[in-house]
């Protein structure tokens, strides 16, 4: 065990037809999953799981929270390159795609907080008037997309079951997988951690789909329990989704996307 400080950077996996080599010394073993990507004394290593744990004295990184999430995000081939020949573009690749994603989930959240704040604003004006059925001219547009919003609602769209549990000023994350399945992820209003349903309805087994490690299926509401925080849940479902990805604080737009991946 070495006693040199590291700094575990990402865990990815890679396909097991394209394994890679560990560089721990004397290993000589190929590795595709759960493959460790350390940065120590300024040198980057990629190491198996058995002997980063043997290295560092680390027996477990469950709780890891960076690049790849615990459970190991699969490189595409060009990826798999990089790993190889250009490690630090690997990671400044990782870093680009974690900043892009963190102003998407920004800029969706600004985005609801204002339609919310435009709703209240038109509200509080209209108990002040006759309701009118059709927004009126001088009205700004975010109070006539708020007052649309509003008559939509009151003409009986239904939102799903799984749209109240989300967090208040958060969006949707909805991932399409290749065998038509579809997931939405949404920070929970009512724990540390989120919730994660089967779109657009549940399908059969869904509560044996995802492993243990995601989350525990809540048969009463058809959701699974995770505690794992957004960022690593996202970061697993996009590495695995085939059919596409939606953010939105909409939940009758998410339903829509769900809909069109299940065909």
């Amino acid at each position: 065990m070495t006693q040199s400080p590291f700094n575990l950077l990402a865990i990815v996996a890679v396909e097991p037809a394209h394994r890679v080599r560990c560089q721990q010394p004397h290993c000589g073993h190929s590795v595709y999953a759960r493959i460790h990507i350390v940065e120590e004394a300024g040198e980057l290593l990629v190491l198996g799981s058995d002997c980063f744990a043997k290295r560092y004295g680390v027996a477990s990184t469950t709780n890891f929270s960076g690049f790849g999430g615990g459970g190991g995000r699969t490189l595409t081939d060009a990826e798999r390159e990089m790993l190889l020949n250009n490690t630090a573009a690997l990671l400044a690749k990782f870093e680009e795609e974690r900043v892009h994603e963190r102003a998407r989930i920004e800029l969706a959240s600004a985005q609801a907080a204002a339609k919310l704040e435009a709703l209240r604003q038109f509200q509080a004006e209209q108990q002040k008037q006759p309701v009118s059925m059709v927004p009126p001219s001088h009205t700004n547009s975010w109070q006539r997309e708020a007052m649309s919003a509003e008559l939509t609602t009151q003409n009986a769209v239904q939102l799903p079951a799984w749209a109240t549990l989300k967090k208040s000023n958060s969006s949707f994350f909805a991932y399409g997988m290749e065998d038509g399945q579809c997931w939405v992820l949404m920070q929970s209003s009512s724990h540390e951690g989120c919730f994660i349903a089967p779109v657009p309805m549940p399908f059969e087994a869904w509560d044996e789909a995802l492993p243990l490690s995601i989350g525990k299926a809540d048969l009463a509401r058809n959701v699974y329990v995770s505690k794992l925080n957004i960022n690593t849940l996202t970061s697993w479902f996009s590495s695995r989704c085939r059919k596409g990805s939606r953010i939105d604080s909409d939940a009758i737009a998410i339903q829509k996307f769900a809909e069109n991946v299940a065909g």
